[in-house]
């Protein structure tokens, strides 16, 4: 796609007056701006896309190891509906497990 989209840009840049009015280009510059702008917002989701699923990968990754404790008898985070406890709370709760943990 850059390639083409450059090749339409040098395209541009080298036709007359006459030659782009008949391809109904009115606005050389503004016409090579927007095309350039394009380009720039399909590199921009191309690199969100790629850190998503960089993102995604290590979330699995915590999730598979916080699974893992939480079998071993970690408490959970979730309270109803599978929505998180507030991380204040959390920590309460872990604090109380490891005093009930150190107790036994």
């Amino acid at each position: 796609m850059p390639d083409q989209a450059n090749r339409v840009i040098h395209l541009l840049n080298n036709r007359t007056k006459e030659q782009l009015e008949q391809l109904v280009i009115v606005y050389r510059i503004d016409t090579i701006l927007e095309i350039k702008r394009v380009l720039t917002k399909k590199t921009l989701m191309k690199n969100l896309e790629r850190r998503c699923q960089d993102m995604q990968v290590e979330i699995n990754s915590f999730m598979d190891k916080f699974t893992i404790l939480q079998n071993k008898g970690l408490p959970s985070s979730l309270v109803i509906n599978d929505r998180l406890m507030k991380h204040v709370d959390y920590v309460s709760k872990l604090n109380k497990y490891a005093g009930s943990q150190a107790s036994s």
